[in-house]
């Protein structure tokens, strides 16, 4: 790719993907399965739904690595897949765009858990598990990385120190939010506000 993602944002809008999770369950993906583990078991099925957003127009598809770091594919018995994941995950969504310029930009959900004192992961555990997602995927050539769907800023923090470390060209970072009860205002289940 000759143009840089940050260039071409400044040029034009750029037209994203939609969603991958329900693409996968409708491409047989059962419920509570490892969908970031059809990167390897199931390719053809992953290009093919990256394949129709390419054919739709969208010049940004993200990696089908939502939850591809290492503590969410423990709970799928995937761990020692961590960088195949990723680096398939990479050249999948690059070959959707069939020779066509786009972008590819490399997913990182949330880790999947809660840090000391509230839950049982170390911020040690999460750094490291971010970190070795992130270089995964620069190291497999994404245009940028997206930290997305975060809740905790602390979270937040520490996956985009991790993008930041393995140098990717380009990062975003996205909160979740959800209206409060009273709907004045809007929070994440963390409790952070906009």
């Amino acid at each position: 790719m000759n143009t840089r993602l940050l260039d071409a944002i400044q040029e034009r809008p750029l037209l994203g993907d939609g969603a991958m999770g329900t693409q996968l369950m409708l491409a047989g993906l059962e419920q509570g399965s490892c969908g970031e583990a059809w990167n390897l078991t199931h390719p053809e099925r992953v290009l093919a739904i990256q394949r129709r957003y390419a054919q739709a127009g969208s010049e940004c598809i993200l990696t089908n690595t939502f939850g591809g770091s290492r503590i969410m594919l423990n709970r799928h018995g995937q761990t020692g897949n961590v960088e195949a994941i990723n680096r398939a995950a990479v050249q999948i969504a690059r070959e959707a765009f069939a020779g066509a310029e786009g972008f590819v930009i490399g997913d990182m959900g949330p880790f999947g858990g809660l840090m000391e004192p509230y839950g049982d992961f170390t911020e040690s555990d999460v750094r490291s598990a971010f970190e070795e997602q992130s270089g995964a995927l620069v190291n497999a050539g994404a245009d940028a990385i997206i930290v997305e769907t975060q809740t905790s800023l602390q979270e937040l923090g520490l996956a985009l120190a991790a993008a930041k470390s393995a140098a990717s060209a380009c990062i975003v970072g996205s909160m979740a939010y959800d209206v409060t009860l009273d709907g004045a205002t809007f929070r994440t289940m963390m409790g952070i506000e906009p």
